[in-house]
């Protein structure tokens, strides 16, 4: 593929991201969030400046409810994307909670465990 055919192609992907993203009704802001990244990043996606890698891609199509394949090459429109149900989104957000309460801890802890191998090494110290 010529670079100029790549570059083209990302620029698709990226208005196919952008249109997908504006049918549900998301901001740049919140699809960026959803994905895990900045908010540039999603911008320069959309505008064509780069792509997202492959991963990312099916993770973009399962958020915006589009299928993968039509993100890459296009076709027809996809059938009308719809607004995860509530239950849905409430188990991820519940999820998301947990997740956040489990690295909170985690990070208590790494604290915890520098504070103890700071007294160990210091006492260490003292006896040589």
């Amino acid at each position: 593929m010529e670079p100029s055919e790549s570059r083209i192609s990302d620029i698709f992907i990226g208005t196919r991201i952008q249109s997908s993203r504006q049918a549900l009704g998301l901001s740049e802001a919140q699809l960026a969030r959803r994905i895990g990244v900045k908010r540039l990043t999603l911008v320069n996606w959309e505008n064509g400046k780069t792509a997202p890698r492959a991963n990312r891609l099916a993770e973009i199509a399962g958020i915006l409810n589009v299928p993968l394949m039509w993100l890459l090459a296009g076709g027809e429109s996809p059938a009308e994307a719809q607004e995860p149900n509530n239950s849905e989104t409430l188990a991820l957000e519940q999820k998301l909670d947990t997740a956040d309460q489990l690295i909170n801890q985690l990070s208590a802890l790494i604290s915890d465990l520098r504070g103890h191998t700071r007294r160990v090494q210091r006492e260490i110290d003292e006896i040589h």
